[in-house]
């Protein structure tokens, strides 16, 4: 089966594009790339592309002409959540540190035992994990 080496990059529906873009700058760490626009009945879509320069992690937040504007809703059929892994339980108390400090409510940190994150929502309510991976997930035999 062919492979790949990682994920790239997501796309994300937002209501406010330049809204998203100053949150995921200011408490993600994600620097500003391009803005693309398009044209009145242009084709494309307008979007803002950020980078997380440590990971090299693309986020495309994405304006879409036909959007409904509501919140994000986890119990739809398509995203409910991603999570960007973190480098050790140092890294991951300093996230909660940072986001203290911006006042940006997150979950407490949960512990899965294979597993510690902490949940934060961005401004359309979409959940980001900060993930600290302890024990990393193995293939299960096929049955």
């Amino acid at each position: 089966m062919p492979t790949f080496e990682r994920a790239l990059h997501a796309a994300l529906t937002v209501r406010d594009m330049r809204a998203s873009a100053d949150w995921y700058q200011r408490v993600l760490g994600f620097d500003f790339v391009r803005e693309f626009e398009v044209a009145p009945g242009g084709a494309g879509i307008p979007r803002i592309l950020l980078l997380h320069q440590h990971s090299g992690f693309l986020l495309g937040l994405c304006n879409h002409a036909g959007r409904t504007g509501d919140a994000f809703d986890p119990l739809r059929t398509g995203l409910d959540h991603f999570a960007l892994e973190v480098a050790g339980r140092a890294e991951l108390d300093s996230w909660t540190a940072h986001l203290d400090h911006l006042g940006i409510a997150h979950s407490p940190v949960r512990e899965l035992g294979h597993s510690s994150f902490v949940s934060v929502e961005d401004p359309d309510g979409i959940q980001i994990e900060l993930w600290l991976t302890i024990t990393p997930h193995r293939p299960a035999a096929r049955r």
